[in-house]
């Protein structure tokens, strides 16, 4: 007997509009281009190095959003939709996406907000209330929880392919969504722990580009935290993975 693929083209096609909003940003233009020539060439050197890697934090920190996005439309809800795994298995696999989305999509809203100017001045503000305090903790908590979660959800996505035909079918149809723009689910779910490590990079960039003294301390403070941030992370996973280990040879 035949099986039939769970998801036909048509469900995608309707199921593509709901995802449109992951689609309907074009990609931004080159901050330069936005500049009247004038205001460019009064630009030391140095500033246009620190614009450089402010716009590359805005739009990874962009990309970084669609493709989370893409792995709630695209996969999540689909499966929770056509329960093609049970509601244990897709908790599992994808735990507190929800909130990752909603801490990016709060930090997205703040960068559209700055980037109506072309030229960025102060920023440091923004970094300290995006990164440090309470940001701090509720960034470590949700990120420490999808992230440590990461190992467990591409063994169970393993063991699920290899096990459920249809679950398979649904992966191959999902995987060439053009969504996806040629990833494979088990590639987009640790792009959060990716994201994680390039922050304290991007700052510590921001950092040595700044002539400002106090904007400069500000930057450097917000790239701390950062950094405590990806050492939580970081312990969070290992953690996780040894207790897999430990788990797998008392099996």
């Amino acid at each position: 007997m035949e099986i039939q693929p769970t998801v036909g083209s048509a469900d995608f096609q309707s199921e593509d509009d709901q995802a449109g909003e992951v689609e309907s940003e074009e990609d931004p233009l080159n901050w330069q281009k936005l500049v009247p020539r004038g205001v460019l060439a009064s630009l030391t050197s140095k500033e246009i190095q620190r614009q450089e890697v402010i716009n590359e934090l805005f739009i990874t920190e962009r990309a970084h959003l669609r493709k989370l996005r893409v792995l709630d439309g695209v996969f999540c809800q689909r499966l929770s939709r056509h329960g093609i795994l049970p509601p244990d298995d897709i908790k599992h696999i994808f735990i507190n996406l929800e909130e990752i989305i909603q801490l990016h999509g709060n930090q997205m809203a703040a960068v559209r907000k700055r980037s109506e100017t072309s030229v960025i001045g102060q920023i440091g503000d923004d970094l300290l209330a995006w990164f440090s305090e309470e940001e701090e903790e509720k960034i470590k908590k949700a990120t420490g929880t999808f992230c440590s979660n990461q190992p467990y959800a591409l063994e169970l996505i393993k063991t699920r392919q290899k096990k459920h035909q249809r679950f398979n079918l649904f992966m191959q149809e999902a995987e060439s969504n053009r969504l996806c723009r040629r990833l494979q689910l088990k590639d987009i779910i640790p792009v959060e722990m990716q994201r994680m490590t390039k922050y304290p990079l991007l700052l510590d960039n921001i950092a040595q580009y700044t002539e400002d003294g106090e904007e400069k301390e500000k930057v450097k403070k917000a790239g701390e935290c950062c950094k405590k941030i990806l050492n939580h992370v970081n312990q969070a996973v290992k953690e996780a993975e040894n207790k897999q280990v430990n788990t797998s040879e008392y099996s």
